[in-house]
């Protein structure tokens, strides 16, 4: 039923302490918002030919001549700004500042230039839902959460022309998973849209931290509801977009503090001791010199992608033939070969 995952989701949210949320945080920070990237500073004329040919020209002859005009438009509008590129002049426009009052800005700009007509500005404010799949601008988040662009069109666009496939993915695995509304599968494409507007690139690069960014913003700036947002975060996990260091679930990802050396090691249930606790004393050694972030990444090369690698496809190249250790005592045997 949509009241379980409702119930679930907004438990997470309201009994995860600021403490543990921060330690999360901390853990997996987000990806910083870049300031410069190749398409941004294509110049006007590279821009409209290529948001002129597949995948953006629309279906309908019409729909694709008022796409052009508002493509003209907003280039207009936005060439009229100071900066160097398409992000810098978004940003000096001060529409992002403005949050969902940024149409009023455009408006001015067609006003001022004799040009003012409702249509003009319809398609020039529709059309930055295409400048943003396109990755010519990225607004920040907290513009993109204020409601300045429709739900249904940032999807759509990004979808379309960003990442087909991973949208497609989602979107299915939303449907298959169980206890999931209609609504919530929304909200669920919806928030991805947002982190990859905001951050560029698909689906596949968002991390654990760009999501606890994103549900932080929501909590912090627009006290949007937290419905839905376990099953944001599970989606994208069984999508392998995290990792298999992340937690399978927010919950777990919010409720587990910083792990010890032991902990970290014993995650990967390495069969041979004396490689363990050698291990876990190079941890414990360098722990003093580490945040948690870095402590945890050298756990998981050395204990997942180094020595559990070896005892599970080389056994016969390890240098001591053990018995797994007990998941209860923790002992075992081992003996040098």
């Amino acid at each position: 039923m949509t009241v379980t995952v409702t119930v679930e989701a907004s438990a997470t949210e309201t009994c995860t302490s600021p403490t543990r949320r921060h330690t999360a945080r901390a853990r997996f920070p987000p990806r910083p918002a870049a300031v410069d990237w190749p398409a941004t500073r294509h110049p006007r004329k590279q821009v409209l030919n290529r948001l002129a040919g597949p995948p953006f020209v629309l279906a309908k002859p019409d729909s694709q001549h008022k796409r052009h005009h508002g493509l003209q438009g907003l280039l207009g509008w936005l060439a009229d700004q100071p900066g160097q590129s398409w992000q810098q002049r978004w940003a000096a426009s001060g529409a992002d500042a403005a949050g969902a009052g940024w149409r009023e800005l455009p408006a001015r700009w067609l006003h001022d230039h004799g040009q003012h007509a409702e249509w003009r500005h319809a398609v020039l404010t529709g059309a930055l839902a295409v400048a943003v799949a396109a990755d010519i601008v990225r607004p920040s988040l907290s513009w993109l959460l204020s409601g300045a662009v429709g739900q249904g069109a940032l999807v759509r666009n990004l979808a379309q022309v960003r990442d087909p496939e991973g949208f497609a993915r989602l979107r299915s695995l939303c449907a298959d998973l169980p206890d999931v509304s209609s609504s919530v599968a929304t909200m669920t494409l919806h928030r991805t849209a947002v982190i990859v507007a905001a951050k560029g690139g698909t689906i596949a690069e968002i991390t654990v931290g760009d999501v606890l960014e994103l549900l932080d913003a929501e909590a912090h700036d627009h006290r949007k509801t937290t419905v839905g947002i376990g099953v944001f975060y599970r989606a994208l996990h069984r999508m392998g977009t995290f990792g298999e260091r992340a937690p399978a679930t927010l919950q777990q990802l919010r409720t587990t503090g910083p792990r010890t050396p032991e902990e970290l090691i014993d995650r990967y249930h390495l069969a041979c001791e004396p490689v363990r606790d050698l291990l876990i004393a190079y941890l414990r050694e360098r722990q003093p010199a580490l945040d948690y972030t870095s402590l945890e990444s050298l756990s998981y090369h050395l204990g997942k992608l180094f020595w559990a690698d070896i005892e599970n496809h080389h056994p016969a190249s390890t240098a001591c033939s053990c018995r797994t250790r007990s998941p209860k005592t923790g002992n075992g045997a081992c003996r040098r070969k």
